[in-house]
């Protein structure tokens, strides 16, 4: 018996079991892909408590709708209730919308898509479960106040609604009062921690008017009542230095076109006598009677950008030797000399200067010997 049984196991333990033979063991997952936190963080570490999270990428998309998809007015309100609607100027509000928060401050998440009604996330109804997520009453005003209290803290409902029982109001909904129109300084002058050269003077009126910039080329993320306010700032204004900044934020708006420019140029231990920009000593070129009074941007032609360009006249003037009348200088050239290059006269393309006769001339020299007769009643300028 005991042999049977031992015979009986052997034949077990070698014999082949078709159940467990097919068996296979349940296959492993994949391991998820490796996950970069900085993807999402701006730390490499974030914590509960520092979550750094970086802005959605749907509101870093800029200047996705021009100005000129904005409707000039908009109707804000029902004439239901205590005041009438409202006439928003809304093209008038896009076009400073880049001195603040942008077009997205009040259309958070369209910058890359069609524009959506308000609301269509934002209910009709008054609700206040959600304080992240206004009624949409709620939403616009909230809008509304955060600049126009700014600017003037004494504002009320009636300085944007006429009231709906208001006879004299009938018709269009009113115009809101605007801000008032900021005075642009001529210069400031800012005192800074810099040693040496901790006076820094910026000419406000030259970068606007000769250079041609915009509010929003240098005022971003800024306050309305920096500009637009009852007192308006002295032409000549000194003040402390804002919040102290690292040096790469406060140089940050100025480097995008002095990036290259030595430390010199704008800070200096007192202010500047100058009154503006002076070509001759900044750049070495002296501007001559007709291109003084042309705008920068005539010769500097990319937008932003006045760095230095090809003197030569053909680079702006092509074939202007064939087009230029020479008794303009107050000299009409003889035959010999109006057919020659006028490199043959200016070897050195200075044309405010004296001719040259040297490159042809052993024995002559200017103005003892002229190529030509002068102008009658007239006297050569230079």
């Amino acid at each position: 018996m005991r042999r049977v049984t031992l015979i009986g196991l052997l034949c077990l333990v070698v014999a082949p079991v078709p159940a467990l033979a097919q068996t296979r063991a349940p296959a492993r997952r994949a391991a998820p892909p490796a996950l970069d936190c900085r993807a999402c963080h701006t730390a490499a570490t974030p914590t509960k408590a520092n979550p750094a999270l970086i802005r959605c990428p749907r509101l870093l998309v800029k200047d996705y709708h021009s100005v000129d998809e904005a409707p000039p007015t908009m109707t804000l309100g029902s004439s239901t209730g205590r005041y009438r609607p409202v006439a928003f100027s809304h093209r008038a509000h896009a076009l400073m919308a880049g001195t603040g928060k942008g077009c997205e401050g009040c259309h958070h998440y369209d910058q890359a898509r069609p524009i959506q009604k308000c609301a269509g996330c934002h209910s009709a109804t008054r609700l206040r479960a959600d304080l992240a997520r206004p009624d949409l009453k709620g939403a616009i005003h909230r809008q509304c106040f955060d600049c126009h209290r700014d600017w003037n803290p004494g504002v009320t409902c009636g300085s944007c609604h006429g009231a709906a029982a208001d006879s004299a109001t009938a018709g269009a909904p009113p115009r809101p009062a605007g801000p008032p129109k900021p005075k642009a300084p001529t210069r400031l002058v800012y005192q800074t921690g810099a040693a040496p050269g901790h006076t820094v003077t910026f000419f406000h009126d030259e970068h606007v008017q000769r250079f041609g910039l915009d509010c929003a080329d240098c005022h971003q993320g800024t306050s309305c009542a920096a500009c637009h306010r009852a007192a308006a700032p002295a032409a000549a204004a000194s003040r402390a230095a804002p919040t102290p900044r690292t040096d790469t934020e406060a140089h940050a708006r100025c480097f995008a076109c002095h990036a290259t420019d030595r430390c010199a140029t704008c800070h200096s231990d007192q202010p500047p006598r100058t009154t503006g920009f002076d070509h001759r000593a900044r750049t070495g070129w002296v501007l001559n009677r007709f291109h003084a009074p042309l705008p920068c941007q005539q010769c500097h032609v990319t937008a932003g950008s006045f760095i230095k360009i090809n003197p030569d006249c053909e680079s702006c003037h092509a074939g202007w030797q064939q087009r230029f009348a020479h008794q303009r200088t107050g000299l009409v050239l003889d035959e010999i000399h109006a057919g020659l290059d006028c490199a043959s006269c200016h070897p050195d393309k200075t044309f405010s200067g004296p001719p040259s006769c040297t490159g042809c001339h052993d024995d002559k020299s200017y103005p003892v010997n002229r190529p030509g007769k002068p102008v009658a009643g007239t006297a050569r300028r230079r």
